[in-house]
C-alpha cells in the first residue's frame, strides 16, 4: 500500500510517518526541507518529494499509484487574511488532484476548532462553527474535501484533534506546543506562579494517537467519516500547571485565574474515536512528556 502524506516533515506529520511505516506502508513524504526529515529521509520504503503544495503540476505527477493522500500541511502566509488564499486553495487542489490520479482515500488532519464556541456537550455531528480564522481555513477544508469526493468518488476521513502534546519524532524533530502551556512551562522554569488562566480545562490529544488514528483511516478501519480525536476526560487547567510544577521540579505557585471560569465543561463525545483505536484515548503520559521536552529546551514552542 502506497500513501502520499503531506506536511511530513512537521510535528504531527513525522509522528504520522513513523506510524505508517511501522504499518508496512510505502510512503511518500512530501516537504519543502528534506532535512527535517531526520532518520525517516533514508528510511526503508520512504520516498522524499520536494515540492511546495502550491505546484499542483508537480503533485499530480506524484499521485498516481498511491492508493491514500494524508493530508496535514498547513500553509501559513505573510499576514492572516492571506490565510484561506494559500492553505484552503492548495488543499482544494490537492483534493482534485488525488481524484484525477485515481487516489481511493483522503485523511485530512483537521482541527477541533471548527466547533468553537465549545459547549457542554459536543460530538463530530455538531455543525461547523468556527470562530478564528485558524478554525474557519480547516472548516472550508473540510467542506472541500467533501465536494471533490462526491466528485471523485473518493472517501474521505477527517481527523479533528484538541490541542496535541506527545514528544518530537526523534529528538531533534520538529516541535510545536499549545501556547497557553508553552507560558506554563516557561513560568515554571523563571520560578514564578505558574498561571492557569481562564477556562475549565481542554480535552488533549496524544500526538501518537493521532498519528494512529490517521494509520487506520488510511487503512479503510474508520467506519465513520469524522473523528475528534481528544482525550476522554477533561484535564483542568489547574491539574495540568500542577503536573508542570511536579515534572519541571519548579518552585513556583500555581495561580489562578484572573476572572472566575465558567462552571460549565466543555466536553467532546469521544465515542468514535475510541471504537477507531480500541480504546480511551489518555493524554495523561503524553502531556507529562510535552512538558518534560519544553522544560528541557528551557523555551517556547509555539
Amino acid at each position: 500500500m502506497r500513501t502520499l502524506l503531506t506536511g511530513a516533515s512537521g510535528y504531527i506529520g513525522l509522528h504520522i510517518l513513523r506510524a505508517l511505516l511501522a504499518d508496512g506502508q510505502r510512503v511518500t513524504a512530501v516537504v519543502r526541507s528534506p532535512e527535517r526529515l531526520g532518520p525517516f529521509a533514508r528510511a526503508p520504503g520512504v520516498e522524499v518529494v520536494v515540492a511546495d503544495l502550491r505546484a499542483v503540476g508537480v503533485l499530480s505527477s506524484v499521485l498516481p499509484g498511491h492508493h491514500a493522500c494524508i493530508h496535514t500541511a498547513l500553509l501559513w502566509g505573510q499576514v492572516d487574511e492571506e490565510v484561506a488564499a494559500l492553505d484552503v486553495t492548495a488543499a482544494s487542489r490537492l483534493f482534485d488532484a488525488a481524484g484525477r490520479a485515481g487516489v481511493a482515500r483522503i485523511v485530512f488532519l483537521s482541527s477541533a476548532a471548527v466547533h468553537r464556541p465549545f459547549s457542554a456537550d459536543m460530538s463530530e455531528a455538531d455543525t461547523l462553527s468556527p470562530t478564528d480564522l485558524y478554525g474557519a481555513t480547516k472548516a472550508a477544508g473540510e467542506l472541500f474535501l467533501r465536494a471533490h469526493c462526491a466528485l471523485h468518488g473518493m472517501t474521505g476521513v477527517v481527523l479533528r484533534p484538541g490541542p496535541v502534546v506527545g514528544p518530537p519524532a526523534f529528538p531533534s524533530g520538529a516541535f510545536r506546543s499549545p501556547g497557553r502551556l508553552a507560558d506554563m512551562v516557561e513560568a515554571a522554569l523563571q520560578g514564578h506562579a505558574i498561571p492557569t488562566g481562564q477556562g475549565v480545562g481542554r480535552q488533549f490529544s496524544p500526538v501518537s494517537s493521532v498519528a494512529r488514528a490517521a494509520c487506520l483511516a488510511v487503512r479503510q478501519e474508520a467506519p465513520n467519516p469524522t473523528y475528534v480525536c481528544v482525550d476522554r476526560q477533561v484535564m483542568s487547567w489547574e491539574r495540568v500547571a500542577q503536573m508542570v510544577v511536579a515534572t519541571t521540579g519548579s518552585t513556583g505557585t500555581v495561580s489562578g485565574p484572573s476572572n472566575p471560569a465558567s462552571p460549565s465543561v466543555s466536553r467532546f463525545n469521544t465515542q468514535h474515536i475510541e471504537s477507531l483505536l480500541g480504546a480511551p484515548v489518555d493524554a495523561t503520559e503524553a502531556l507529562t512528556q510535552h512538558i518534560r521536552h519544553l522544560a528541557g529546551r528551557g523555551e517556547r514552542a509555539h
